[in-house]
């Protein structure tokens, strides 16, 4: 920046005594930001945020350049940005990120976050108690399967906590020596799958695949001594026992690669089972490969049209458009209540909420015309939460193949919400529409691809009611950081409500 020399010792006067030193009108001191930015992107990475909102929510607090007066006496944003925020974000962030990585490499090499795990779970099942057992068919197992690793990606899958760089990577074994293979036969999922193989594979080791704040619903990647592979999820029993029915009972009638159900363990209080199967290690999905898209239209219709001659109904959760509407309603009260009761909230926390409410206004207003919609369609299996993270790609021999897991919100309904198409939110899978609707065509329906269309425009907004109503059950009173994530979560949902309001609006018209 070309600036008198003058000036530049005024503005360094001027930053100095404004915000290093004395911290005016009540602004914290610049250490104090410092110490802030780099707290939080600690806790980025601890917590592996992997949500959009959560992101941007974070993002605004860790530009350190923005704490510091002097970015006023730049005009063009351009400039603002390489010559100010760019280098000065890099200088701070960079060797703190570096030193956290050779801090998390150096956990992943005793294996220390698995370990420490073990301590908290929930006690497994003796082999004394009553449980009930449902292995999967033939035997569990396909013999070529029971004799070599199962086929997945190149490579060990390494577990979510187990950062090999910039260590260099390991391999299975040398991981496996770190620690004996007692600690991890003690451990409840490995004595669960013990007690539904006996005579299978040892646990050799564990990989923990969620996030921290999924303590009650955990999912686990066990490795056996050849790096076969397995996944282990914990869930209630009525969870449980619908995503078996799907992987058990449905799926395998699908002309489609799935993902292969080993077995389901009840614990003896009956609470919780051991839900186990295959691992779908594979290629990422991404909403932006055209060819992806496909297989998910593909994949979808196959699912529904066999879904329809599948006796689900009473067994699974209802997904009508009434259920979508008791939530809009019930997410809608508690909007209200906070507005009208919690002290806490800002002046913007409340803009927020009064649009959101509005918005759920207006959607209500037009329900019967969504029921209309919707009704062109019959109900069919709906998986509740088709996003990217529950599914991937595998290529094989017959070509590449779609694997999609996680059906803890599956139900029998309207199939709108696994047909959104939102432009703004990345995670939503956005099949097809016209090869789906091309499936659909064997069924000799007399559905057209514009009647799918308009489903699909339903679901975008059925999708948003859902997702609000996830981020609002989070709402409680008390201190304002009980407002933080939801009211962001909201606010970045706020504009795709409206955009899917406006849409429907001319699906109706």
């Amino acid at each position: 920046m070309n600036m008198p020399t003058p000036v530049r010792r005024s503005g360094w006067h001027r930053f100095l005594a404004n915000v290093v030193l004395a911290g005016r009108n009540g602004k914290p001191r610049l250490a104090h930001q410092l110490a802030k930015s780099a707290a939080l992107a600690l806790v980025l990475s601890l917590i592996a945020v992997d949500e959009p909102a959560e992101v941007q929510t974070l993002l605004s607090y860790l530009n350190v350049a923005a704490y510091l007066p002097m970015a006023g006496e730049f005009a063009s944003p351009t400039r603002l940005f390489l010559l100010w925020e760019l280098p000065i974000n890099v200088a701070f962030y960079a060797p703190l990120m570096l030193a956290y990585s050779f801090w998390q490499a150096a956990q992943a090499n005793l294996l220390s976050p698995a370990l420490g795990a073990i301590a908290s779970q929930p006690r497994a099942p003796s082999p004394a108690e009553g449980i009930r057992l449902y292995p999967g068919p033939s035997q569990a197992f396909d013999s070529e399967l029971a004799k070599a690793p199962c086929e997945q990606t190149e490579g060990p899958a390494w577990p979510a906590r187990l950062v090999p760089f910039p260590v260099a990577p390991q391999t299975l074994s040398q991981m496996i020596t770190k620690l004996p293979k007692e600690h991890w036969q003690s451990h409840p999922a490995a004595i669960a799958w013990k007690q539904l193989f006996p005579e299978h594979w040892e646990v050799v080791a564990i990989g923990m695949q969620t996030r921290k704040m999924r303590k009650r619903r955990p999912v686990y990647r066990l490795w056996g001594p050849r790096g076969e592979t397995v996944i282990a999820k914990r869930l209630p029993k009525e969870t449980a026992q619908a995503e078996r029915i799907i992987y058990q009972e449905f799926l395998p009638l699908i002309p489609l690669r799935t993902i292969r159900f080993r077995g389901l363990l009840e614990e003896p209080a009956g609470e919780f089972c051991w839900l186990f199967l295959e691992d779908a290690a594979s290629e990422p999905y991404s909403a932006q490969l055209h060819h992806h898209r496909a297989l998910a239209g593909k994949w979808l219709g196959e699912v529904q049209l066999a879904s329809l001659s599948f006796d689900f109904r009473g067994r699974l959760p209802s997904r009508e458009a009434g259920y979508y509407l008791r939530s809009l309603r019930g997410s809608r009260t508690i909007l209200v209540d906070h507005l009208s009761h919690n002290t806490a909230m800002l002046p913007d926390d409340a803009a927020v909420f009064r649009k959101v409410v509005a918005q759920f206004d207006l959607a209500e207003t037009h329900w019967s015309g969504i029921e209309e919609i919707c009704g062109a369609m019959p109900p069919t299996l709906v998986h509740g939460d088709f996003v990217a993270k529950n599914v991937r790609v595998r290529n094989g021999r017959g070509g590449p193949a779609l694997l999609v897991f996680d059906w803890e919100y599956a139900g029998w309904g309207v199939p709108g919400t696994d047909l959104a198409q939102l432009e703004g939110h990345a995670h939503l899978v956005s099949p097809d529409l016209g090869i789906y609707h091309s499936v659909l065509q064997r069924a000799k329906t007399q559905l057209s691809l514009e009647e799918v269309q308009g489903v699909a425009a339903c679901g975008s907004l059925l999708r948003l009611v859902d997702e609000m109503q996830w981020a609002i059950c989070d709402l409680k009173f008390g201190p304002r950081e009980f407002l933080l994530k939801p009211v962001e979560t909201l606010r970045i949902y706020e504009p795709m409500l409206a955009e899917a309001l406006e849409i429907l609006k001319m699906v109706l018209a």
